[in-house]
């Protein structure tokens, strides 16, 4: 936030660390709005467009890094002139849907590369369960697995970049504004019951469609552990409670999900302490 210099090189070189480029973008973008944000995200986006177009690994991955660039990017201004992550998250969803799709029609041979790749570790693995005697459950994916594999990076992957530039802002201008936000992420009826169909009926298509149910899932999810971090911050329980939620998110992650759809009809969480105060519009948007 010192200069647009600074920016610029943070975005380069964090092209090589997990999420810093994205983040950077974004949070220039809440920040100081989208002109100042897009000229950081064009620098953001060069290490990709040159493994794009030098790099011999196949236009796959560059293509996802920059449909991830640009996802972070879009959902940055999103946040920042409505303020609400279930809009972000609903919008995050259907964006990364249409982008996975986009990628598996424009660039057909890759996705497949990578599900025959997928197929050979598989039966690989059924072999070696045959040998030791164990029935192996595992199927060969197909590139529905493959296409919604793809949407789920992307999604999280703009998700948590999302959040550490929201968290860089909180630091710098608005302590616990991060805090304050995020115990207040809650769907609509509309979007929460959208979410749980989309998610039911990919669960029932089988282990093709696991991802896609993992992506339509992620707002719930999101919500789900909104009321854990509320329920833990009300209560003044220790952190390790919010460890054991996040063993649970692992392997019960259903019961997060109707936790997150019944707390869209009773807003249970309100009734754990006093609400808190919203925070300033104008501060985050620093117009």
């Amino acid at each position: 936030m010192r200069g647009r210099a600074q920016a610029i090189v943070i975005a380069l070189i964090g092209s090589w660390f997990p999420l810093i480029s994205p983040a950077t973008a974004a949070l220039v973008s809440l920040r100081r709005g989208p002109l100042d944000g897009s000229l950081i995200l064009l620098w953001a986006l060069l290490p990709a467009l040159a493994a794009f177009w030098l790099s011999d690994m196949g236009p796959l991955m560059p293509s996802v890094t920059l449909l991830g660039l640009l996802l972070t990017f879009v959902m940055a201004l999103v946040l920042r002139n409505s303020s609400n992550w279930s809009v972000c998250l609903m919008g995050l969803v259907t964006l990364s849907c249409l982008g996975s799709l986009v990628l598996a029609s424009s660039i057909p041979d890759p996705v497949a590369d990578v599900t025959e790749a997928l197929g050979d570790m598989l039966k690989q693995m059924q072999e070696q369960a045959q040998q030791t005697g164990e029935p192996s459950p595992l199927s060969l994916p197909s590139e529905t697995f493959v296409v919604g594999l793809v949407g789920y990076v992307m999604a999280v992957n703009a998700l948590l970049s999302l959040l550490l530039a929201r968290w860089w802002q909180a630091m710098l201008y608005n302590p616990g504004g991060l805090q304050t936000e995020f115990h207040q992420v809650r769907l609509g009826p509309v979007p929460a019951l959208v979410c749980f169909a989309a998610t039911l009926y990919c669960w029932r298509q089988g282990l093709d469609y696991q991802h896609w149910a993992s992506l339509f899932a992620l707002p719930l999810m999101v919500t789900g552990a909104a009321i854990a971090h509320r329920l833990v911050k009300a209560r003044g329980m220790g952190a390790q409670w919010l460890i054991l939620f996040y063993l649970v998110l692992l392997f019960a992650g259903p019961l997060i999900i109707v936790l997150a759809l019944l707390d869209t009809w009773t807003d249970f969480r309100s009734r754990l302490a006093p609400a808190t105060s919203e925070i300033d519009k104008t501060d985050d948007r620093d117009q």
